[in-house]
């Protein structure tokens, strides 16, 4: 079921004619792994689409929670996109808390987001090109919740996808630094790219195909300059998105 959601997601959102479309398809996806809360920001400029940074571009949190958040201006306070401004994975919003000293007026932005029934929440870094950078916050309205790393990488797959989609379908019009209709991957690329697409860790890949780890890894890196990519996540949606692979789940 896990798997059919993002799966699903990616397709549909392929297809998607606006950026409401692809925001109402991620809620939907989204409630599959239990939450129900978002919020999407582009955290720096996209002149890559033309698009300015901006919180909460797309964000379904409680109305009073946001305009509370807006008022004692907690952008400046709040922890997490604090803490996601040098993280470069998903992490949840416990785990910024514990690996760092934070002051009391930052911990009380936490403890009212909490009280908001903003519950179990998690971030996701999005790094694009040129150091552009965007990030979700996802949370739970009725907590319970277990965002253990699997559902991190599973709901990170959602994001990327998402913030892929809906900035192609808002891009203003300017040249972009950004192309792939040129893009070739090798017979070998695009089958480590399936197999990691189906969730199977380097290792495992070089143990299917009979090669050494060293080998899946340098396909992998090849990959990564080829899509612009900085890790496998974001490099197996882009091939999907783009269809350079299809992984077997799909077709």
């Amino acid at each position: 079921m896990d798997r059919f959601a993002i799966e699903r997601f990616i397709e549909d959102a392929n297809a998607a004619k606006s950026s409401k479309e692809v925001s109402e398809l991620f809620g939907k996806a989204l409630a599959v792994f239990g939450y129900d809360r978002y919020c999407y920001s582009l955290i720096t400029d996209h002149p890559s689409v033309g698009l300015n940074a901006v919180h909460g571009i797309v964000c379904n949190y409680p109305d009073d929670w946001m305009e509370h958040y807006r008022i004692n201006q907690y952008e400046k306070k709040d922890p997490v996109p604090q803490y996601g401004v040098s993280a470069s994975r998903p992490f949840t919003w416990a785990s910024a808390l514990a690996n760092r000293k934070w002051h009391n007026d930052q911990m009380k932005v936490m403890h009212e987001a909490e009280e908001a029934r903003l519950c179990d929440g998690i971030a996701v870094p999005v790094c694009g090109v040129n150091g552009e950078l965007a990030g979700f916050g996802i949370a739970s309205s009725h907590g319970g919740v277990n965002p253990d790393r699997a559902l991190l990488h599973k709901v990170q797959a959602l994001a990327i996808q998402f913030h892929l989609a809906f900035t192609e379908l808002e891009k203003i019009e300017v040249p972009l630094t950004e192309g792939l209709g040129d893009v070739y991957l090798t017979e070998r690329e695009k089958e480590i790219m399936c197999w990691a697409a189906e969730g199977k860790s380097d290792s495992v890949i070089a143990d299917i195909l009979g090669v050494s780890h060293s080998t899946v890894r340098f396909h992998m890196n090849n990959v990564f300059k080829k899509l612009n990519a900085n890790e496998r996540t974001l490099a197996t949606v882009k091939a999907i998105r783009h269809g350079l692979i299809l992984p077997s789940f799909i077709g």
